[in-house]
């Protein structure tokens, strides 16, 4: 049986339940209009895949703002401040970290949600994407007296808000091979992960109600990458479904 054959049974048992399997997709690290944003903008308008786009504040360029305008179901979220790294050698990269005294990193988001929420208005939705997915837990405290009522990570969330007035929306798939070839990660191994958490969360091994995330990052796909990404937008069963992105964080 193929990979799409078992993601079909999977959804067969979803649908059996009369339950929906849900999908929300983040793209990150966007900073201006190139031909490979251009490439996953027409799959959200071909294919109505609603998209978030994590923006980088400090290296916004123009264009985006005015390109973004006219998408449809787009919403930007915020990809820290200025992507950089400012952990020592020896421990892994880090924007949002605990080596710097936490009022440096606070006026980073202040500064990164300022830039957005003028730029974007409506669009930009007070959520946290850390660089690298990572964030210290002294910054995730910090991030709802900053107006930022959303976090999204990697890997299935153990609670839905790591503390008061934060929802935690992570992401399950990733189509890029980070620590081998950093090019496509493989067919089967994106639809096994997305099988996966598909089954850990109707059987309850982790909480069913976090919808499961794709996560991509446009600047690095190759042909590969955007051939599977065709093959699965253009997906379709009864009990699955790709939710908009002010569904996926509905206290907006």
């Amino acid at each position: 049986m193929s990979s799409w054959d078992q993601l079909r049974a999977e959804l067969d048992l979803w649908q059996s339940e009369k339950r929906i399997a849900t999908m929300w997709w983040r793209d990150d690290d966007a900073v201006g209009v190139t031909p490979a944003l251009e490439t996953i903008l027409a799959f959200e308008q071909e294919y109505n895949i609603p998209l978030a786009l994590a923006v980088i504040p400090a290296r916004l360029e123009h264009d985006l703002v005015l390109r973004l305008a006219e998408t449809v179901d787009t919403r930007v979220l915020q990809h820290g401040w200025s992507h950089t790294n400012h952990m020592p050698d020896g421990r892994k990269k880090q924007e949002l970290d605990d080596v710097r005294d936490i009022g440096a990193v606070v006026s980073d988001i202040r500064q990164g949600f300022k830039v957005l929420s003028s730029q974007f208005g409506s669009r930009f939705l007070p959520v946290m994407v850390p660089p690298w997915n990572r964030i210290a837990d002294d910054v995730i405290g910090a991030l709802p007296s900053l107006g930022i009522g959303g976090l999204s990570t990697f890997n299935a969330r153990v609670s839905s808000h790591p503390v008061p007035d934060l929802l935690l929306v992570n992401t399950h798939v990733d189509v890029i091979d980070w620590r081998g070839t950093r090019g496509f990660v493989g067919e089967d191994k994106c639809l096994n992960a997305l099988i996966g958490h598909l089954a850990a969360r109707r059987t309850g091994t982790v909480d069913a109600g976090e919808p499961t995330g794709l996560l991509t990052h446009h600047l690095v796909h190759d042909d590969a990458t955007t051939r599977f990404l065709d093959n699965l937008f253009s997906f379709e069963h009864a009990a699955f479904k790709w939710l908009r992105i002010p569904g996926v964080f509905p206290w907006q």
